[in-house]
């Protein structure tokens, strides 16, 4: 049998609150519920401040536990999530490992499968854009582009940056998850702790970022790359030669190459290929399309390539993102 969770919890919680006009809330859980009193744990958010919480996994799992994510607000937002036991399949971030989002989310409902005989603990902390920028202000230059044209600019694919979870970055979270206050002394706390946490993940992406975009590029070469990926993502199935695509965007294929590492840290052709398989997660995640139909949609000519080519990314087969099987699961939960 699997396991559900599901988050539409949380908003039940919130509205009987609002009923009883009560206080804003601060702390909403979901507890596991195992009627074979076998796997334990909950979901945890937790509001710091307008713009700021946690979000927090805890599960001892004897069986497989899906986590259906509630429909939410369209927009971009910030994540910072850091893989503190089990591997987060899901999202691709290993035990020991954390990444730092910015995206787009449609606002549909999503979920997350956490494996049985796993001890899982994962720790999020999630920033609205609009206090991200008040927090850094000035200092917005000095991110990645593509990080900053994601906070900018609706439906830019996401900026995601993978990394080892440091001591330092573990001892702030151990104390998060151990604080001792209560009352306004913990909310101070906890975003003091917040803060440098977020500081200590802005200081690795940037020292991983290149440092010579603005001197060796010209903005406008800057804005002809974008252009160059644009056409990429538009011909997924049929896309230019290298030599066609800096043609078509007026630079020389030396300065395209080069430009491209400078600001996606990748090739053109390996951006595409990593587009591909984030689409193709996508289409079978929230719309259920076949394995098949999809192989065909992103551009891949052969399904076992596909098939390893998303096993080697993703960590689990490309069948466990199709929506039809999760209601075969949940129906046989």
């Amino acid at each position: 049998m699997t396991l559900i969770i599901s988050e539409e919890d949380f908003y039940k919680q919130i509205f009987r609150a609002e009923e009883k006009n009560l206080l804003p809330y601060q702390t909403i859980e979901i507890p596991l519920n195992d009627r074979k009193n076998l796997s334990k744990g909950y979901r945890r958010s937790i509001e710091i401040c307008s713009g700021l919480d946690f979000l927090v996994d805890d599960y001892r799992l004897q069986e497989d536990l899906i986590v259906e994510v509630a429909h939410g607000t369209p927009g971009s937002q910030l994540e910072l999530s850091f893989s503190l036991l089990g591997d987060n399949y899901t999202e691709n971030a290993p035990c020991g490992q954390n990444f730092f989002c910015a995206g787009w989310h449609s606002g549909e409902a999503s979920y997350f499968k956490w494996r049985a005989g796993s001890r899982v603990l994962k720790f999020d902390i999630h920033l609205d854009v609009s206090f991200f920028q008040t927090l850094i202000a000035s200092e917005l230059e000095l991110l990645p582009q593509q990080m900053r044209r994601v906070m900018e600019v609706e439906g830019e694919p996401d900026y995601r940056h993978l990394a080892k979870t440091t001591p330092a970055m573990q001892n702030l979270i151990n104390q998060i998850l151990s604080c001792p206050y209560e009352g306004i002394t913990r909310r101070l706390y906890l975003e003091s702790k917040a803060l440098e946490l977020i500081a200590l993940r802005l200081e690795k992406i940037k020292s991983d970022s290149p440092t010579n975009i603005s001197a060796s590029l010209k903005p406008d070469d800057i804005d002809r790359i974008y252009g160059a990926r644009d056409i990429l993502i538009e011909n997924l199935n049929n896309p230019p030669s290298l030599m066609e695509l800096a043609r078509m965007v007026g630079l020389n294929d030396c300065t395209l190459k080069k430009g491209f590492r400078e600001v996606f840290n990748t090739t053109a052709f390996g951006y595409l290929y990593n587009y591909r398989l984030e689409k193709a997660r996508h289409l079978l995640e929230t719309e259920g399309a076949r394995v098949t139909d999809v192989v065909q949609m992103v551009g891949f000519r052969d399904r076992s390539y596909f098939a390893a080519a998303f096993r080697k990314k993703f960590g689990v087969n490309p069948s466990i993102y199709i929506k039809g099987s999760d209601k075969n699961l949940r129906n046989s939960a």
